[in-house]
């Protein structure tokens, strides 16, 4: 009975270190991911600025990029750019949601706690008014009093 307590604690640990191995091997994929697209994308725009750059009516020039490469592969480097540019769009949003979440929560705290010292000043106002009414009442009394004794 102690065997397999000590085989299912082992088999938990051992399935705890494949999933952050797991997860670190696909954390680095998407790095990896988004670097080949990132370098795509540069590709492209060194691609784009290249045709700019020729001037109309010259002959083309011998090793240039763009020569080398077929209009499908300059095909695949504009999707892959497109890919990019939505990949670093996505981030981006997440990021914007993830600072408007943190902003929200904030927000809310600020609001409840704002809340709890409106209550607090009303609760010392009415603590006032209770004081004051006191104090007129005994300032009317013995008021009363000393013209009655006297």
């Amino acid at each position: 009975m102690l065997d397999i307590e000590n085989e299912k604690d082992l088999f938990r640990k051992q399935k705890g270190y494949l999933d952050e191995e797991l997860d670190f091997r696909k954390q680095s994929m998407d790095q990896a991911h988004k670097r080949i697209l990132e370098l795509e994308a540069m590709l492209f725009e060194a691609l784009q600025q290249e045709d700019a750059s020729r001037t109309p009516g010259l002959i083309k020039g011998e090793g240039r990029l763009s020569d080398l490469l077929t209009e499908e592969e300059k095909e695949e480097l504009r999707r892959a750019m497109d890919q990019w540019k939505r990949c670093v769009m996505c981030e981006l949003r997440e990021r914007d949601a993830q600072i408007l979440r943190e902003r929200m929560e904030l927000l809310q705290l600020t609001q409840q706690r704002n809340k709890e010292l409106e209550e607090s000043i009303e609760a010392q106002k009415r603590q006032i008014k209770e004081l004051e009414e006191k104090f007129l009442f005994l300032f009317l009394f013995f008021s009363l009093a000393f013209i009655l004794w006297s």
